[in-house]
């Protein structure tokens, strides 16, 4: 993180070391304060300490974060939450989530093009729309030039200020029984079984 170039590819580094449970946040930030004080690129890794994100699960999605909040001053966007029906059936885990607004994002590089995936893709994306969420996504080619997924999106803000909250059919409350796999805390504390169930999906999306 000292030494990338720039604050985004230092925010990405943190995020894949911690999808691969190598540090928290918290971690980073007591470290930062200790063994790295007067060290040269210091102050850019506490200056992104707020950008950081413990559960991206590809090295573009913390990319697509923060486009997101550079577009949406005040955004709350959270990375891959899973998003229920209000009787509590999991109903998809997009990449991220306005949970103020019902506002979703998804990052879509080559591995969407393939056919078995993008079908995948449009059902999700359905099946979103249906609960009252409004989705924009990020392609390849918009990360070269930003100005066309930031448009998407605020046309996402709009159409979602449409809706009612009472009319919201969705939620990303975790039903009874749900384990939590959004942290790297979370994650450490489960056994290999659980591991290897509850996180094979994030390996094959990364």
């Amino acid at each position: 993180m000292r030494t990338a170039p720039n604050d985004e590819s230092a925010v990405v580094a943190f995020d894949m070391a911690a999808f691969n449970d190598l540090v928290s946040i918290a971690e980073l930030a007591a470290f930062v304060d200790t063994d790295l004080v007067a060290r040269r690129g210091v102050e850019r890794v506490r200056r992104v300490l707020p950008l950081l994100d413990e559960n991206a699960w590809s090295p573009m999605e913390p990319v697509l974060q923060l486009t997101w909040r550079d577009e949406i001053v005040g955004a709350e966007v959270l990375m891959n939450r899973p998003v229920f029906d209000r009787s509590g059936r999991f109903v998809g885990t997009p990449d991220g989530i306005d949970p103020e607004t019902g506002v979703y994002g998804m990052y879509d590089g080559a591995l969407h093009l393939a056919d078995n995936v993008r079908s995948i893709d449009v059902v999700k994306e359905a099946a979103y729309r249906r609960l009252g969420l409004e989705g924009a996504t990020m392609m390849a080619g918009d990360v070269a030039d930003r100005g066309a997924f930031a448009r998407r999106l605020r046309e996402a803000y709009v159409r979602a200020g449409r809706t009612p909250v009472a009319d919201r059919l969705w939620t990303i409350e975790t039903p009874p029984g749900w384990v939590d796999t959004t942290t790297v805390e979370a994650r450490r504390h489960l056994s290999s079984y659980e591991k290897a169930r509850l996180l094979a999906h994030r390996r094959r999306a990364a």
